[in-house]
């Protein structure tokens, strides 16, 4: 009797192992999917952009132009890991979009510039929106609801973008 349920809980107990081992999360795209890490930092849409100088410093190229949508300076930060564009809102200057085509970019699944298409689709499956070379997924197409954007050139990732206004 001891042997059967000795041996019953090591069945269970390999069971339970053998399915922490290696397991890559379903395909599939939602709501934990809209970040971008840049170097080694996560962020999303609409963060301030201070999170952003206390995280990658002041190293960064900057421009502004009169915003066409807010009252204010639309802002340009440009560090050598990704772009950050900011609006002007009375919580301060939040991101409305990041671009990058540096290696030091990846999305939550670990796509990042040089994977392959093939890559995009096996992790957030088929996406919402585009064409041959822009891949767009969203977990909504209403308006005003963010966007993770995969530019393709051949058959890699060129570009991320995580952005507040879909193309």
């Amino acid at each position: 009797m001891r042997k059967r349920i000795f041996a019953a809980l090591l069945a269970a107990a390999l069971l339970l192992c053998a399915g922490c081992g290696g397991q890559k999360a379903a395909p599939g795209f939602g709501e934990d999917d809209l970040v971008l890490t840049v170097s080694g930092s996560t962020y999303r849409i609409q963060d301030n952009i201070e999170t952003v100088f206390s995280r990658m410093g002041d190293g960064y190229e900057y421009s502004e132009g009169r915003s066409c949508a807010y009252d204010g300076l639309d802002k340009t930060y440009i560090y050598p890991a990704a772009e950050f564009y900011t609006h002007p809102l009375p919580e301060g200057d939040l991101i409305g979009e990041i671009y990058s085509t540096s290696g030091e970019a990846s999305t939550s699944k670990g796509i990042k510039v040089g994977s392959k298409k093939a890559d995009v689709i096996a992790a957030y499956g088929e996406p919402t929106g585009g064409d041959e070379y822009l891949m767009v997924y969203q977990t909504s197409q209403e308006p005003g609801n963010p966007a993770l954007c995969f530019e393709i050139e051949g058959d890699a990732v060129y570009a991320l973008q995580l952005t507040a206004e879909p193309i």
